[in-house]
């Protein structure tokens, strides 16, 4: 976290903002989130174009067909189908998760 929010769960993108800023000198707040927005609007504009996006050392972003299906209301019961759709997926790389999960006890494997 940035030194001068308080501490809270989660990070934001002003959060995100804050670290380029600090980390470049250089750069003003306003161009540092020019640099966050500019980064997630390339991100976006990818994966609306169906592109994967690989972020090495960090992980894949894909969209995913969903095809339709037959679901049921939970309050009623009764039966809905759903159409076929679009989702998105994220698989973080194995960097990442080491990261996140440092150390296995001994005998457990990583899948």
């Amino acid at each position: 976290m940035t030194k001068n929010r308080p501490s809270r769960p989660g990070m934001t993108k002003a959060d995100l903002v804050d670290v380029v800023y600090e980390r470049h000198g250089g750069l003003t707040k306003g161009e540092a989130a020019e640099i966050v927005e500019a980064i997630f609007h390339t991100v976006k504009s990818s994966l609306r174009d169906g592109r994967t996006v690989r972020i090495k050392n960090f992980g894949t972003f894909e969209v995913t067909r969903r095809p339709g299906r037959v679901g049921v209301n939970p309050v009623s019961g009764e039966k809905i189908f759903i159409p076929p759709h679009k989702g998105l997926a994220f698989r973080p790389a194995r960097r990442l998760k080491d990261v996140v999960t440092p150390e296995r006890p001994e005998g457990q494997r990583r899948r």
